[in-house]
């Protein structure tokens, strides 16, 4: 039984750590070009690419795992179905209960991994997040420069804003064919100039935009006023607003915070984030039941059903959490009815496959019973 076991845990780790590293993968090829494209339209530096997509990676990998060890368990038990290597183990009288055990304890290791990432390392990533989303609209507004957007100019001491427009950029930042629109002591004025460069001066607070070989127009055209200035140096300076201070999410909240939160969308967080290891085992009793593949019936039936299953469960888990955030139900309640409802389920099932029974009763076999 030992050996048996040994080669469970194995195979079942590797499958499952190979199906998380997929997930991972694809979630960050998908996040970085959406990080990416934010990036290049301007909504923060560039420098928080692989920042942001670190975080996200951090904040859904405890949604990833329960679903990448439910697939792993069919994988691993279909195949040893596939290869009649279940058959064998039933005929030593190994069957689908004296491996639930060592199935559980599994589940239960990867539960605490889970709890861990649910508990702890989701809500500091996802408060990480909303900082540097803060700062997005805020310090760093005038720090991200994109070429061929139209980039805003904030507002400072006696500068009322405007907007520049870059043509292109090259490695080392200089800025060629620089358009800018200003308005200074209410006088407004037009540059272009040559080439750019972005600077800090020395306090590190603002960002200056020095603008090289241009021309200025100041003024209202037709005015006694009207002056057409060319310049060698110009500068902006672009004043960086302190960081506004917001109310952290739900999601960003610690977990010991939570519980003193009595408000609907505390609890439907705590609910939330305690549904992620409990769905890891509520998982287990179903992967245990339907990786089970009759020859008659080919491999990938009961794969398909055990998705079926697994989108039925986490969506009426997504509906519960939706009527715990309205109120509609109490927080004592949570999200346990929808666990209850599937671990009841799981368990007839698991009951019925380990005795050899079809999983739904056959009707020509009710319709032919007499009744009593």
């Amino acid at each position: 039984m030992q050996i048996i076991k040994r080669s469970l845990a194995r195979e079942l780790t590797t499958t499952t750590l190979a199906v998380a590293f997929i997930f991972v993968a694809l979630f960050m090829v998908v996040s970085l070009v959406k990080i990416l494209a934010k990036a290049a339209a301007g909504s923060f530096p560039a420098k928080f690419v692989f920042t942001m997509l670190g975080l996200q990676t951090v904040e859904v990998l405890s949604l990833m795992l329960p679903l990448a060890f439910y697939i792993g368990l069919l994988l691993t038990l279909g195949r040893w179905y596939r290869d009649n290597e279940m058959t064998v183990l039933a005929a030593c009288g190994i069957g689908l209960t004296q491996l639930l055990r060592p199935v559980l304890v599994m589940a239960a290791s990867f539960a605490m991994i889970i709890a861990i990432l649910s508990f702890y390392l989701a809500p500091i990533a996802s408060m990480l997040i909303a900082q540097i989303k803060q700062d997005e609209t805020s310090r760093y507004e005038a720090a991200a420069i994109a070429p061929g957007v139209f980039n805003e100019i904030s507002r400072s001491k006696g500068n009322e804003g405007g907007v520049y427009y870059v043509e292109s950029m090259g490695r080392d930042g200089l800025m060629q064919q620089v358009f800018a629109a200003t308005s200074h002591l209410g006088r407004q004025g037009v540059l272009v100039a040559r080439s750019g460069r972005e600077i800090q001066d020395k306090a590190g607070n603002d960002r200056i935009l020095e603008l090289s070989d241009g021309v200025r127009y100041d003024g209202v055209p037709g005015q006694g006023d009207y002056r057409i200035i060319d310049f060698e140096r110009y500068r902006i300076r672009v004043e960086l607003p302190a960081p506004a201070v917001r109310r952290t999410t739900y999601h960003g909240m610690p977990s010991a915070q939570l519980l003193r939160d009595s408000s609907p969308g505390a609890a439907a967080e705590w609910h939330w984030r305690v549904s992620k290891p409990v769905a890891l085992i509520v998982l287990t009793l179903f992967a245990l039941v339907f990786a089970h593949s009759h020859p008659r019936q080919g491999r990938y039936l009961s794969l398909f059903v055990a998705i079926i299953a697994y989108f039925f469960y986490s969506n009426l888990l997504g509906i519960g959490d939706a009527m715990l955030k309205r109120g509609r139900l109490p927080g004592g309640v949570g999200l346990w009815w929808v666990h209850l409802l599937f671990i009841a389920v799981g368990v007839l099932l698991f009951l019925r496959r380990a005795r050899n029974l079809p999983l739904l009763p056959s009707w020509r076999r009710l319709r032919a019973r007499p009744l009593a």
